[in-house]
């Protein structure tokens, strides 16, 4: 369905997706050029960590790492787990405040390649955490499942949205990931509310981030999912630019995003 090579861009690339491309696509893990520059990734995630765990003390700038170390470390180390501790503590104590007022404050528009939207600072903060919380096999936390099941009950009572379009995004892509709220009430009206928005050439509305919303949507073995993928892909088949990439800007990340949801369906 494709008309050109869509993992060219990965092919000497030192940034975490691209090495995660490199190892998982390309079968360069044996290669001592793939491992000099997957070393020289993981020194630069880690770098300047403070006692803490977290990085400088921002929010956003350990989201970033922790998903750096998601797609090159993969597994829990002491680093990460002090991450994780740190921003789990932080967001905990933000969802006592989101459940008092939801639309507080704005997440950061810096959000360069993440699976997460700009959007309200307490469903950006909440859903990334559980995210990687759940990646990194804190999934059956008492805090993490608490914080699951609050916000199915409010994804249920809205109809599938958390919000905005961009808020929802951050909320459905913590719900993926979970292998039990990933089959909950709440994201089968997450994805019947997307599939009533999607046009017939496959597009969802501008709030949409559509990206995301493919590789998140890629994730889950639902038929209504499967049916907007479909539909998609066939846009994406027409959309891909000569050089085997997606977009017009932030390609080898938007790449990355398609070629993940073609893989998790089978298609490449």
């Amino acid at each position: 369905m494709l008309n050109a090579d869509p993992y060219y861009v990965f092919r000497h690339s030192r940034s975490p997706v691209g090495l995660y491309a490199r190892q998982k696509w390309l079968g360069e893990e044996k290669d001592p050029r793939w491992r000099e520059a997957f070393d020289a990734a993981v020194k630069r995630l880690l770098a300047g960590q403070s006692a803490d765990g977290s990085w400088n003390q921002s929010i956003v700038t350990t989201i970033q790492r922790l998903f750096g170390l998601h797609l090159t470390v993969r597994n829990p180390n002491d680093s990460i787990n002090g991450a994780l501790d740190w921003l789990m503590a932080v967001a905990f104590e933000e969802l006592s405040r989101l459940r008092r007022d939801i639309r507080k404050r704005n997440a950061s528009k810096d959000l360069q390649n993440l699976p997460f939207t700009p959007g309200c600072s307490g469903y950006f903060l909440t859903g990334a955490s559980l995210f990687l919380a759940s990646i990194f096999g804190r999934e059956n936390d008492s805090r993490v499942l608490e914080a699951y099941g609050w916000l199915a009950q409010e994804g249920v009572k809205k109809n599938g949205r958390w919000c905005g379009w961009s808020c929802s995004n951050n909320i459905l892509r913590a719900f993926v990931v979970h292998p039990t709220y990933s089959k909950n009430r709440a994201i089968e009206l997450a994805v019947h509310a997307l599939a009533r928005a999607q046009d017939s050439s496959g597009k969802w509305p501008a709030g949409v981030p559509f990206y995301q919303t493919v590789n998140a949507l890629a994730h889950l073995d639902s038929k209504e999912a499967n049916t907007q993928l479909n539909k998609a892909f066939k846009h994406l088949s027409r959309t891909q630019n000569r050089d085997g990439t997606w977009g017009r800007s932030r390609q080898e990340w938007k790449t990355f995003l398609v070629v993940h949801a073609l893989r998790r369906k089978g298609v490449v």
